[in-house]
């Protein structure tokens, strides 16, 4: 009856809200029972007197968190349509439902009390304008805030308890299995754990993670993982590896034999603007919480997971890191530092159809404000200063690495031959048990058997593409050196100098090379007017001191060949533009640009040198003012 004095007519004219919400989508698949308790408040309001089409129902916070209002758009919603005065009653389960803050509840209480809103919930109806009521409903706020603070307390402790012993549970990277008293071990599957042991091996050898993902492309070899979907939750299979893979492997301390919690740290101040949950942000290693070394097994040795992290830290393009080598031309890519600001200058590249040389330039200030540049200035002489440094500090030294080289080839087959195996063998284990599969149904169910027959072939396809590839890999790995072929090896490995200029060299390995004993070179183009100080800082710690020209404008143009020069300036006077092009197109000589001559060319340059004014299709003058005699080849 009580309940009952509270509704008036006033209030059922207008709307009235069911708030339904649960705080993940893991309650909300798995916490049913609650989710359904919400939605039946929609018929204690039709019990309560509302018409059916007055009800409705909010649910499209569903998944979010009660504990801030900012990203809950079903809760906005409903705040404003209570200030506009359009609902009558507000139900919800409990008061955690619709707010774990004080103020966001409070705040609610306050609008409902201006605006005549009522709140109810599976028991009750209150009204925030009697004063029993509002003091029931700010009790039921506090509790149910304390309530979250108490249980985020209690979990929150226990969890980080567990860890710190090693002893919390969360799904085992691929390559480890959990042991019957909670501990792990290496994968049974002698596949999976020499492809880990591939991949590692990989990044040791080129230090690159995407070498690392097209070296397991041309082999054909593929990245095992876990499934984490609940259907086949904890399942090995086999995927085609991916950048993003290989970087997660390379980042896992597991692998180093080291259980770590707590590499993440979620700040407040940063949030999803769905959800609303604190955004991560991954810690340094020295900041680890929890960080238990010699916890299991391990693919590699702790020093060797972080000397991989520093690695991948320098192949990110950023201040102070020097990046991967790449193709272009400028052989001091991440190398180079301004001795006037101090900044890592960058490398300014020219377009495709400009074949001029890169330049260095410290151009970070401008980016951050400053009024112009720093310094810039060609790459060419500097790469020539440092090169020849470079040669002359190691010529002394003796590279016997031809003989190492060979066999880590030989080596890296022999390793790339057993993966194949591994994979292969694999396959075939499967067509075996898919045959099996088939061959243990009925017949005459023919629905089974067709979709066992049709993934009995599918194994047959793959082991017959497979058994292509490895054939094929077979035929490109085959090699023999003679030993004759071998002493020449080895003494072209002291040659340096013959290494650097070969052909076959590449961009990139003339950088490594550089890496290998370089940390960094020191430009100043500004000191010194037509002239470029470099320093050099050796990884032993040895400075040397430099001092090259600058390049002078226009030094490393392009020019026309000085034979095409030569003719244009004996064939000028006899001759047209045109004639003198194709004459000189039929000797196969070239423009600077490596194009066909036309007259265009031809017109430009003799305009330059001062020889002829004339028009293109006309004779040249001679001195006394007659025509000259046009012959023009056939």
């Amino acid at each position: 009856m009580m309940t009952t004095a509270k509704i008036q007519n006033t209030h059922c004219e207008r709307i009235a809200f069911v708030y339904v919400r649960q705080s993940t989508w893991l309650q909300v698949m798995e916490n049913r029972e609650s989710t359904e308790r919400q939605y039946n408040l929609r018929q204690r309001a039709i019990e309560l007197g509302w018409p059916p089409n007055r009800v409705e129902v909010i649910d499209e916070d569903q998944g979010r968190s009660g504990s801030t209002a900012a990203y809950r758009t079903g809760f906005q919603r409903l705040a404003a349509e209570v200030v506009l005065g359009k609902v009558g009653m507000v139900l919800m389960l409990e008061a955690s439902r619709l707010a774990r803050n004080n103020s966001d509840w409070y705040r609610l209480i306050e609008i409902c009390g201006v605006s005549g809103t009522l709140i109810a919930d599976e028991s009750a109806v209150y009204n925030p304008r009697e004063p029993n009521d509002r003091l029931l409903l700010g009790v039921k706020g506090t509790l149910s805030e304390a309530e979250l603070f108490t249980l985020r307390t209690r979990l929150y402790e226990g969890r980080w308890n567990k860890a710190r012993k090693g002893l919390l549970h969360f799904p085992l990277p691929v390559g480890y299995a959990p042991t019957a008293d909670g501990g792990w071990s290496l994968d049974p599957d002698i596949q999976v754990r020499e492809r880990l042991d591939y991949v590692f091996d990989s990044f040791r050898r080129q230090g690159v993670v995407r070498a690392v993902v097209r070296d397991l492309k041309e082999q054909g070899l593929e990245l095992p993982t876990r499934v984490t979907a609940k259907e086949r939750y904890g399942s090995l299979i086999w995927k085609v590896p991916t950048l993003s893979a290989v970087i997660r492997i390379l980042h896992n301390p597991a692998y180093a034999g080291v259980y770590v919690y707590g590499r993440w740290e979620y700040l407040s101040e940063r949030r999803s603007p769905k959800t609303g949950k604190a955004s991560a942000r991954a810690r340094s290693v020295a900041q680890w919480p929890v960080n238990i070394t010699a916890h299991h097994p391990a693919y590699l040795s702790w020093e060797e997971f972080v000397k991989n992290q520093e690695r991948l830290r320098q192949n990110w393009s950023h201040e102070g890191n020097r990046g991967v080598p790449r193709e272009g031309s400028a052989l001091l890519q991440g190398l180079v530092y301004c001795s006037v600001c101090g900044r890592k200058m960058s490398v300014q590249n020219r377009a495709a159809k400009d074949q001029r040389s890169p330049s260095y330039i410290c151009g970070r200030g401008y980016q951050d404000g400053d009024e112009k540049i720093c310094q810039s200035m060609t790459s060419r002489p500097v790469d020539a200063a440092v090169v020849e440094a470079f040669l002359t500090a190691v010529s002394p030294i003796s590279l016997q690495v031809a003989t190492q080289v060979l066999d880590q080839v030989e080596q890296d087959l022999i390793v790339q031959r057993r993966q194949r195996e591994l994979q292969l063998e694999q396959a075939r284990y499967e067509v075996r048990l898919a045959q099996r599969q088939y061959d243990a149904v009925d017949p005459s169910n023919r629905l089974v058997a067709a979709e066992l027959e049709r993934r009995w072939n599918e194994k047959l396809e793959r082991v017959a593409q497979l058994e292509r590839t490895y054939t094929q890999a077979e035929r490109d790995a085959e090699w023999k050196l003679t030993a004759e072929e071998r002493a020449a090896i080895t003494d072209l490995s002291g040659d340096l100098p013959a290494i650097w200029s070969a052909e076959t060299t590449t961009n990139q390995e003339r950088k490594q090379l550089l890496r290998m004993a370089i940390e960094s070179v020191q430009l100043d183009g500004i000191r010194q007017a037509g002239q470029v100080e470099i320093q050099i800082q050796w990884r032993s710690g040895t400075i040397t001191s430099l001092i090259v020209k600058r390049a002078a404008p226009g030094e490393g143009s392009l020019k026309t060949p000085a034979e095409a020069v030569s003719r244009i300036h004996e064939m000028a006077p006899r001759r047209t533009y045109a004639a003198i092009a194709a004459s000189l197109n039929r000797a196969g000589l070239r423009s600077a640009f490596g194009r066909r001559f036309t007259t265009q060319h031809i017109g430009y340059i003799c305009r330059r040198d001062g020889l002829t004014k004339s028009k293109p299709n006309s004779r040249l003058k001679s001195k006394d003012g007659s025509d000259t005699a046009s012959s023009v080849e056939s």
